[in-house]
């Protein structure tokens, strides 16, 4: 986006604002004077810019998150179908049933019982056959929040990603934010499985030690903490479906664990530019009750 640097920079902290609040707020009325409000552009033009930003409406949005949201809710946990329409802000499980289907082509009910998963067009996914270099055997671990900045990208391990560590690690060298236990971390909110890869929701992070104001697309938030299973992964990032998939499809029912509703992350402990991909470590961090 061109402009003035500052112009630029308010632009993406205002969107950054509506989309933390979206994802943060599924629950309620996100009607689009309240979105405005939340950005401060004006209602006459606050939805051409989230639509430039988002390629999609935002209306198109914040339905497809909700629905995604929900196919997550009726794989980890066992709470009603009604309860879950619910919580994601629809006001009738009718409504909900009717838009679950028409985007998974399935029923709410079918999708919890099936082993795989149904894409969004329709495909049948079997659990992953493929086997990789992963622990089943996790740690346990109570760890406490962690406070970042981030930038969030759509997509997996694409260009723009790339680009947002880029950004990210020159803006904590600017500010001389390191520290000798910095941590970089990827929080990924979105199944390739359920979402369309082009619109997986993906952020890159760094751990500060003090608060740090949004800055552009760079944002500042905290990590929940709390208990966790922590899986250890050497090998290509690209390899993470199939990484998840087993800790989901083979660990998971066996485990006896009940899953929290915040999202998994993962911890970089290599530098990628500076081994070769099958030497990557990578800890997968699961949150358990």
């Amino acid at each position: 986006m061109s402009g003035k640097p500052e112009t630029v920079k308010d632009y993406y902290e205002r969107i950054n604002k509506v989309l933390f609040y979206v994802n943060n707020h599924l629950n309620e009325n996100l009607d689009l004077e309240k979105l405005a409000g939340i950005s401060n552009f004006s209602v006459f033009h606050f939805h051409r810019i989230m639509k430039a930003y988002l390629n999609e409406s935002l209306w198109s949005y914040i339905v497809r998150l909700r629905l995604d949201t929900a196919a997550r809710l009726l794989k980890i946990t066992e709470n009603p179908v009604n309860d879950i329409a619910y919580s994601i802000g629809y006001e009738s499980p009718s409504s909900f049933n009717k838009a679950f289907k028409k985007r998974f082509n399935v029923t709410p009910k079918e999708f919890r019982e099936s082993k795989g998963f149904f894409n969004a067009n329709g495909t049948f996914i079997m659990p992953s056959k493929e086997r990789v270099f992963l622990k089943l055997k996790p740690k346990i671990k109570i760890i406490k929040e962690k406070e970042l900045i981030y930038i969030q990208t759509k997509g997996l391990f694409s260009e723009n990603i790339g680009e947002a560590w880029t950004k990210l690690t020159k803006f904590i060298s600017e500010y001389k934010l390191w520290t000798f236990n910095t941590e970089f971390l990827g929080v990924g909110y979105d199944s390739p499985q359920i979402t369309e890869r082009e619109n997986c929701r993906y952020e890159a992070c760094i751990t500060v030690r003090k608060p740090v104001k949004p800055h552009g697309e760079i944002g500042y938030k905290t990590l929940p903490g709390g208990k966790y299973a922590i899986f250890r992964y050497k090998g290509p990032y690209e390899n993470f479906d199939a990484v998840y998939g087993e800790i989901f499809n083979v660990w998971y029912p066996e485990s006896g664990e009940m899953l929290r509703n915040v999202p998994s992350f993962e911890k970089y402990l290599t530098n990628p530019g500076k081994v070769k991909p099958e030497n990557n470590i990578t800890e997968i961090y699961i949150p358990i009750e």
